[in-house]
């Protein structure tokens, strides 16, 4: 069996255990032999080498439905309403700069290293992407020095849920590494964007999902994220490099994404949404700011988009907004519309019911509405559980009371 020694000098030569000096070896070696050819700098810091990887996109280089200088078109003030900020109406997209890291894990905690830090920005017609590599943990202070003189460069910081994840791991190990942290001042996380715009159309907003819906992009041979950390530590471990480029490439399309998905999300803002159904979503972004005329806009727009679901419930939207404006005319339009479309429940019958009794006196019309609500809350299926008998069988008494006398009609 041998001693404890033997066994250790065997799992060395093997490559199944390795000490620090190994490692260090190992990297230097690798790092002679550059996975990508005349691509690859090294930059001498105070604290040793950092690695980085440089390439550049021209700006009409195409990223699913449309190129990278869409970005370019954008302005500050159009990505307020989306990102529920009005600080960033200062911001201008075409300099700031994109950021995207891969780690050792996903908690975050202070064992998660941070492997590969991506940055994007546009000078003079390209898009540069930049990619810092921890090619060495004990090289990990000059990564995210040389790294960090990159950040404090850009007054405008792009992420997809860094105010979650990237900058809070990127902050923790510049304070474990006894750096200054830097960061842009004004930083929009489109993560936050996306699920204002789109999580009541898309069944995920993940930055995946968001390619193939929103992009109109599908990734081929690409690396799950969940795979990254066991690449990069068999990189260590045994110099295994053939995967680990898929890293890279990994990293460049997801900064890909983030310049083209902030020209969408401009868009939309600005009116041009991807698809017709998003206006609603806009619409009661609108509404939130009390920008009443644009929310009435865009809900008669989604109200048009021809998903039936999405304009039902523009609609409902659309007459609330109209009631509280006292736009009652309009706002009964729409009532109506839904009572004969079949939308909306009791919830249209039940406003009819009140608009004809309170605002037209039409005590009659009202009290066939009332009379409409209780014999559907008859029916098996039929607005279970959805209203209360006694208040409308309250309601009807009165209404009879009331519609003595009055003339008959029912406007809807």
């Amino acid at each position: 069996m041998g001693t404890l020694r033997d066994r250790l000098e065997r799992m060395s030569a093997t490559g199944e255990i390795t000490t620090g000096k190994s490692v260090r070896r190992r990297v230097e070696e690798i790092w002679e032999q550059p996975l990508f050819p005349g691509e690859e700098q090294v930059r001498q810091t105070l604290y040793g080498k950092c690695y980085f990887r440089e390439i550049a996109f021209p700006a009409a280089y195409r990223h699913g439905s449309g190129p990278l200088a869409e970005l370019l078109l954008c302005r500050g003030g159009d990505l307020t309403l989306p990102a529920g900020d009005p600080a960033l109406a200062a911001f201008v997209p075409a300099e700031a700069l994109f950021v995207d890291i891969e780690t050792t894990g996903l908690s975050g905690g202070t064992g998660t290293l941070v492997i590969l830090i991506g940055m994007c920005w546009y000078r003079e017609g390209k898009f540069f992407v930049r990619q810092y590599f921890l090619s060495d943990p004990a090289r990990e202070k000059a990564m995210l020095a040389h790294a960090g003189e990159m950040l404090e460069r850009f007054s405008g910081l792009v992420t997809f849920n860094g105010r979650t994840f990237d900058l809070p791991l990127i902050r923790t190990r510049q304070i474990l590494a006894g750096l200054p942290q830097a960061a842009p001042e004004n930083h929009l996380d489109l993560l936050r964007c996306a699920r204002r715009l789109w999580k009541g159309r898309l069944d995920s907003c993940s930055l995946k999902s968001l390619e193939e819906k929103v992009l109109e992009l599908w990734r081929t041979d690409d690396i799950p994220g969940a795979e990254i950390p066991e690449l990069y530590f068999n990189f260590l471990r045994r110099g295994e490099t053939e995967r680990l480029r898929a890293v890279f490439e990994h990293n460049v399309m997801d900064l890909l994404s983030m310049v083209r998905l902030l020209a969408v999300v401009a868009q939309a803002a600005a009116g041009s949404p991807p698809h017709p159904a998003d206006n609603f979503a806009l619409g009661r972004l609108y509404a939130g700011q009390g920008a009443w005329e644009k929310a009435i806009e865009c809900y008669r727009k989604a109200a048009a988009c021809g998903n039936l679901q999405v304009a039902a419930k523009a609609l409902l939207h659309l007459s609330l907004l109209y009631k509280r404006q006292g736009r009652w005319p309009e706002a009964a339009g729409i009532w109506a519309q839904m009572v004969r479309a079949g939308w909306g429940g009791p919830f249209p019958l039940l406003e009819l019911a009140k608009y004809y009794e309170h605002r037209e006196k039409n005590y009659r019309a009202a009290l066939a509405m009332t009379e409409y609500l209780l014999c559907m809350r008859s029916r098996p299926g039929q607005f279970a559980g959805q209203l209360h008998p006694a208040a409308l069988l309250y309601r009807r008494e009165r209404l009879r009371r009331k519609a003595e006398g009055s003339s008959p009609g029912c406007k809807y």
